[in-house]
């Protein structure tokens, strides 16, 4: 059972606004944006007066933002509770698994070919009576 937890298909689709992002994280210099973003300081100021950036730009610092922590913060919560639940189950499958195996083992000592202990390598076969189940021969 494979879990995937989280995906590219869990990428925002709606970003805040440029100057949005930027209030949020305390408008940082176009110099300190600028070094995170590895784009030049010019193109930051550029972006500053037309208050428009490329989404990538915004993407990278929407992460930093409360929203983008708030997101992350909400994923691990949710990426937890499924890996919690997931254990759970598993754990439950186990003991229904282990109570169907002791029946079947309790159900027959027959000694058997197919003798569920047998097959398991569990515990060795039973012992067979001397004569018993001898074959004739006409």
């Amino acid at each position: 059972m494979t879990v995937n937890l989280y995906s590219i298909e869990h990428a925002p689709r709606a970003l805040p606004i440029w100057q949005s992002i930027l209030d949020d994280l305390s408008n940082p210099p176009a110099a300190r944006v600028a070094r995170v973003l590895g784009v030049g300081t010019r193109t930051v100021y550029r972006w500053n007066r037309t208050g428009k950036a490329p989404r990538s730009a915004c993407l990278a610092l929407f992460w930093l933002t409360r929203w983008g922590r708030s997101e992350v913060h909400c994923a691990a919560v949710n990426d937890c509770t499924t890996a919690v639940g997931l254990a759970r189950a598993l754990d439950l499958e186990v003991r229904q698994l282990r109570t169907q195996l002791a029946h079947v083992l309790a159900l027959s000592d027959s000694g058997a070919a197919n003798d569920p202990v047998t097959q398991l390598g569990l515990a060795p076969p039973p012992k067979r009576l001397a004569g018993a189940h001898r074959e004739t021969k006409a």
